[in-house]
């Protein structure tokens, strides 16, 4: 496995370089894919960097990636989201990530996520723990409570009508609640200890956007499930992602247990 997370820090690395080179405070270009969400030159290149060093390390090897993917047909995959909250990113908010992770037989078992703005490389393998920079993290203590904080990723066309749950959760816990755009980005800061939970929404070809977060926060002693408590496959579609510190997680569920899929 040490070979696996070295080749996914180091391009997570080079991932950051493209997502600082586009960025801007003024915002960057973007445009409008077939299902109406925002895509950059970055996120592109990024995804297309991914796929080259792949091809060139580990040719056998499929990739699952957000915008292109590679099928190999191999039990190994490696799953990517290129820019995790490209709608901040777009928007000159640099609150977004690079993730990347090693799927096995839809098992995350190496996870790497880098937030190049704060220059915090996330990384995990299954059973050695998770760390930030080479420095061991844990997830918190926390109760849902006033000093709880919990972000939420929803959107009007996703398939769980999310926020109107968490908006219960929120008048009946008194927890702070984030919208900050990207799962990624605020499922690392809940392996790192400094949120309580994550709630996200995504469904089709979201795998990507949680199974780095599957290892990285498991391995700091959190949870991480489908909106139903249920484990799930990473290497195809989803059924939304509760990443939390896995005190909360109980808690959590009863607000998403009765979550109904949107005709």
């Amino acid at each position: 496995m040490n070979e696996y997370l070295a080749f996914a820090q180091n391009v997570a690395k080079e991932a950051g370089e493209i997502m600082l080179k586009y960025f801007q405070l003024g915002g960057v270009k973007q445009k409008t894919k077939s299902d109406q969400s925002i895509v950059t030159i970055a996120d592109e290149e990024i995804n297309a960097l991914v796929i080259k060093r792949v091809e060139e390390t580990f040719p056998n090897l499929s990739v699952f990636g957000e915008e292109g993917s590679v099928n190999k047909s191999s039990k190994l995959i490696w799953a990517c989201d290129p820019i995790d909250g490209t709608v901040p990113y777009a928007k000159g908010v640099p609150f977004c990530a690079f993730s990347l992770a090693l799927v096995d037989d839809g098992t995350p078992v190496v996870g790497v996520v880098y937030d190049p703005f704060m220059k915090r490389l996330y990384s995990a393998v299954k059973g050695e723990g998770a760390f930030v920079n080479g420095k061991k993290i844990s997830a918190s203590k926390l109760p849902l409570s006033y000093d709880a904080t919990v972000n939420i990723e929803w959107w009007p066309e996703a398939d769980y009508d999310l926020d109107t749950a968490m908006h219960k959760l929120t008048m009946e816990t008194q927890s702070y609640v984030l919208h900050g755009g990207s799962v990624v980005n605020a499922g690392a800061l809940v392996a790192a200890g400094q949120y309580e939970a994550c709630v996200f929404t995504g469904t089709k070809g979201k795998n990507v956007d949680i199974a780095a977060l599957k290892v990285i926060v498991e391995e700091a002693g959190g949870k991480v499930t489908d909106l139903f408590g249920n484990d799930q496959r990473y290497d195809g579609d989803i059924k939304g992602a509760i990443i939390s510190n896995g005190i909360v997680h109980q808690d959590i569920l009863k607000y998403t247990k009765g979550l109904a899929m949107k005709p």
